[in-house]
């Protein structure tokens, strides 16, 4: 099952670069990955948020199956609502950026913070716990990337602000690629199903 989540896990970041060479007319810096679902991508960012969604509850199970009194039993709770958060972000569509805001709207804003939040949380929880069984070249290398996600979250929080909103395309993938990343690193490091 690791290697259906890894697999899964590597898709997912081949979609998140592919909408950079799909879509160039999105700049990296201001627009939301989000945005890709407005056009003629749609069905892609939805393969992208199945993607990510049906990896993480594999990697949840894996960290239930190395449960013990070293890991939380939050960590897979954590996970399991990053999942739910990209299936309900695959079905309602960001609004568009100075368009009046909807229902559908709000939803993928409230699930964009779901899966985000729940994201740090899981990596904040398991990187100490995980680096303590690694050698210091791989501690040092998912250390590297929750330090990249931690960064990445809190980026993303300060450029919702309008004065620094046409840096958040550029947080959010910061965000996105380092927690692609690390998921990828955890399912090939945990113990296999």
């Amino acid at each position: 099952m690791e290697t259906v989540a890894a697999t899964l896990y590597v898709l997912d970041l081949l979609i998140l670069l592919s909408f950079q060479v799909l879509e160039p007319q999105l700049g990296l810096f201001r627009h939301a990955v989000s945005e890709y679902a407005l056009g003629r991508r749609a069905g892609l960012f939805r393969a992208y948020m199945l993607t990510g969604g049906l990896a993480a509850p594999v990697l949840a199970w894996q960290f239930l199956r190395a449960t013990g009194p070293d890991y939380p039993g939050a960590i897979p709770v954590y996970l399991l609502l990053v999942a739910l958060g990209r299936m309900v972000l695959g079905w309602f569509p960001v609004d568009r950026q100075g368009d009046p805001h909807t229902a559908a709207g709000q939803v993928h804003h409230a699930a964009t913070f779901l899966a985000f939040a729940c994201a740090y949380m899981a990596v904040a929880e398991a990187t100490p716990l995980m680096a303590a069984t690694m050698s210091d070249a791989k501690a040092a290398a998912l250390g590297g990337l929750k330090h990249a996600i931690s960064l990445g979250f809190v980026a993303v929080v300060v450029t919702m602000s309008p004065p620094l909103r046409r840096f958040f395309g550029l947080a959010e993938r910061l965000f996105l690629y380092a927690t692609g990343l690390w998921f990828l690193a955890a399912t090939l490091t945990l113990p296999p199903l």
